[in-house]
């Protein structure tokens, strides 16, 4: 599981596309506008303010091959998280909301790491909460909500649903259930800070903390899920199991340096 099975590389020679057998995939991010909302204002508490140690490049590689040996990567965690079985990519079904898909993302694999039972989270439920229409934002927003609100399941919004009717107290009772209570956002804010970022981002995956990772080429947020040589990263998409390797492809080359990301390390056991 080094690779990607069916090698689907994004690199800087690729000109990607959404569309996957015919069909076209949503995607949804605009680029944040810094001077209107600036580094730390979507940071809602104390455990925002914790850094994730940085980890020497000189030891990437040792790292990324003990994690092969372990099989122990978000990338592996994520293909036995579901009673063993692979846990389902998200599907934003058209949507611009993959800004709410990254994160809910990043709490299911985080689970799942922690050994605990898998959850379908509904991410359109946080999407229409906080815009009450079809609109793209950024990671840092949706990770927000679910510091302070969490993610409903899809028990609770059904999934894919754009109907307010289920904006009601029973919901945001069971969000409750599902937050995020220790994270780290603004990673990268400015061009000139993008090495110290990425070093930052394959610590994060190398200590198995996910990172939701925003890309302006792309107009997508997706998550992150594993350092791979030469400063690759898994990513993990909300298009169902039919794009990359049920899923997940790899960035590479400037592809993979983000323009905004932020990081969630600790979700409530619900």
């Amino acid at each position: 599981m080094s690779e990607i099975k069916n090698d689907y590389i994004i690199s800087d020679l690729d000109k990607h596309d959404t569309f996957i057998d015919g069909k076209m995939f949503a995607r949804g991010l605009i680029p944040r506008d810094y001077s209107a909302n600036p580094m730390g204002c979507y940071a809602t508490s104390d455990p925002w303010s914790v850094d994730v140690p940085t980890i020497p490049e000189s030891e990437w590689d040792d790292r990324i091959r003990q994690q092969e040996i372990d099989k122990s990567s978000l990338q592996h965690i994520r293909m036995r998280g579901d009673n063993g079985d692979p846990i389902k990519s998200l599907d934003q079904n058209g949507q611009g909301f993959c800004w709410a898909y990254s994160t809910a993302a990043a709490i299911t694999i985080l689970r799942a790491a922690a050994n605990m039972p898998h959850v379908r989270l509904s991410p359109h439920a946080v999407a229409m909460k906080i815009y009450g229409r079809d609109r793209g934002a950024w990671g840092a927003l949706s990770m927000d909500f679910a510091a302070a609100n969490g993610f409903p399941s899809v028990t609770a919004w059904p999934e894919k649903s754009m109907s307010m009717n289920y904006d009601n107290d029973a919901t945001w009772a069971d969000a409750a259930k599902y937050k995020v209570t220790e994270g780290w956002m603004d990673l990268n804010v400015q061009a000139y800070d993008r090495n110290l970022a990425f070093g930052k981002i394959a610590s994060a995956l190398l200590a198995n903390i996910p990172v939701v990772v925003d890309f302006n080429w792309w107009g997508h947020s997706v998550l992150a899920v594993r350092l791979l040589s030469n400063k690759r990263i898994v990513i993990w998409n909300s298009w169902t199991d039919s794009w990359g390797e049920m899923g997940m492809g790899i960035l590479e080359g400037s592809k993979a340096i983000p323009d905004g990301a932020c990081i969630a390390r600790v979700v409530t056991g619900g």
